[in-house]
């Protein structure tokens, strides 16, 4: 069973200083396999990001996930999908500073997942990225993420 790893709340005890990655959207360009792909994300060391609950969270060509709808970078024409539970932003991932977390996106299969694409994310406070994940000519995924000052610690 993997388990979710998500910023606490406020009441939690947080260092100084502390930043959130926080995932805006996820959207497919190209998937990996006819019909849908069944994805998920996992914090390297940490387990699942997203969703909540394995299996993932089946997907089709142009559907763009938004993790946070005020923050959707999603291209005009998508199918704008929320990432479910009431639209919880799922992404409040906690870093310090200049500190280094990877992201893998996964697409589950009845034999062995597939790893779709990974990203090494620098913890830099007020920076926004959006990056391609690509597996050869099977798939490819655009996940925009960003960077701010934890409100928590």
């Amino acid at each position: 069973m993997l388990s979710l790893t998500q910023a606490a709340p406020a009441s939690a005890h947080r260092s100084s200083g502390e930043l959130l990655v926080r995932l805006t959207s996820l959207y497919a360009v190209k998937i990996s396999e006819s019909g849908h792909d069944e994805l998920y994300i996992l914090r390297s060391g940490n387990g699942l990001v997203w969703p909540s609950q394995y299996p993932g969270i089946s997907t089709a060509r142009n559907d763009c996930i938004v993790f946070d709808s005020s923050r959707a970078d999603c291209p005009p024409g998508s199918n704008v999908r929320l990432a479910g539970d009431q639209n919880v932003n799922w992404a409040n991932l906690t870093a310090a500073p200049n500190g280094q977390l990877t992201l893998e996106l996964k697409e589950e299969d009845l034999v062995g997942d597939d790893t779709l694409g990974t990203v090494r994310v620098t913890a830099i406070a007020g920076r926004s990225w959006n990056v391609t994940l690509t597996k050869s000519d099977d798939s490819e995924y655009r996940l925009a993420y960003s960077v701010i000052t934890n409100p928590w610690s």
